[in-house]
């Protein structure tokens, strides 16, 4: 080979590298990536709330935190504010309750504990993790421990404080802490929908949830009357609860029949088909609440 078929050689691998090179960068494996980077999906990323549940979480020091075993919802602003983990060290039986936004989502299913603004110090309990240690040090009576019977807002703000995390509550749009409706999502998966009009329609089957923030993007509907085997999403803002395990659709029976069809693999994060879906119901998407 020459000199000058040398070169046109070298110029060839370099314009083939350089669009390889810039697909690697646009998906978040940049130099900024590496070990340990966080996961970065390219367009709106959700996951199923059933999905979610037997999620182990880990320390920023790789140690073992525990299982994510349900979530609880805050009604009011349509989000997921806590995640309950069982199997933490150190704990036992009980559960520990931590806000959304302290996990981090590191890998498609990787979750890992974000301290927030959260003291951590050398360890001085029985574990060798400064993290692990720092979440579970304070008395086995202490109300950072368990899940009370009745969720309430001063407990949910508690939590946020203690653990570093700026309230979500806090932000434009949000309704006031005080206001708060909360509860464990399994009072809401299996739930009977009616109408209004107090007309049986549908079963609660799944949640679809916004992994940047928390927000309820849809309540995943099944055996929706007149739909067959179908699948129906509706936004989460088109229900209400009474009495506390009665879920209600405000809609009518007709609009839910003809309502689009909800397929998880080709719709779960399509910002279109859920912007369509929230046109359908007369609903303004959250995600477009406040923006010009």
């Amino acid at each position: 080979m020459n000199k000058t078929e040398k070169i046109l050689v070298v110029l060839a691998l370099v314009f083939c590298l350089v669009p390889f090179g810039s697909s690697v960068f646009a998906q978040g494996y940049g130099p900024e990536a590496g070990v340990g980077a966080m996961y970065q999906p390219s367009g709106w990323d959700t996951f199923e709330g059933s999905w979610l549940i037997g999620h182990q979480v880990t320390t920023p020091a790789y140690g073992y935190l525990g299982q994510i075993s349900s979530f609880v919802i805050d009604d009011t602003n349509g989000r997921v504010a806590l995640v309950v983990l069982s199997q933490v060290p150190n704990l036992g039986d009980e559960k520990l309750a931590i806000p959304f936004c302290s996990l981090t989502r590191t890998g498609e299913n990787t979750f890992e504990f974000n301290p927030g603004s959260m003291e951590i110090g050398v360890p001085t309990g029985l574990s060798t993790d400064p993290y692990e240690d720092a979440i579970t040090r304070a008395p086995s009576d202490s109300d950072l421990y368990g899940i009370p019977s009745k969720i309430d807002s001063d407990w949910v703000a508690y939590i946020y404080r203690h653990y570093g995390q700026e309230p979500y509550w806090a932000e434009k749009g949000e309704h006031a802490m005080k206001a708060f409706d909360l509860y464990e999502n399994t009072r809401l998966m299996g739930a009977g929908v009616r109408t209004t009009k107090g007309e049986e329609v549908a079963n609660i089957n799944d949640l679809v949830i916004d992994s940047s923030d928390g927000h309820i993007a849809f309540v995943v509907l099944s055996d929706v009357a007149g739909r067959g085997d179908a699948m129906v999403a509706v936004p989460f803002g088109a229900f209400s609860r009474r009495g506390g395990s009665e879920f209600v659709l405000n809609t009518t029976r007709e609009q839910l029949k003809s309502a689009p069809s909800f397929n998880k693999h080709a719709d779960m994060s399509n910002l279109s088909y859920a912007e369509s879906v929230y046109r359908y119901f007369g609903l303004q998407p959250y995600w477009s609440m406040g923006r010009p």
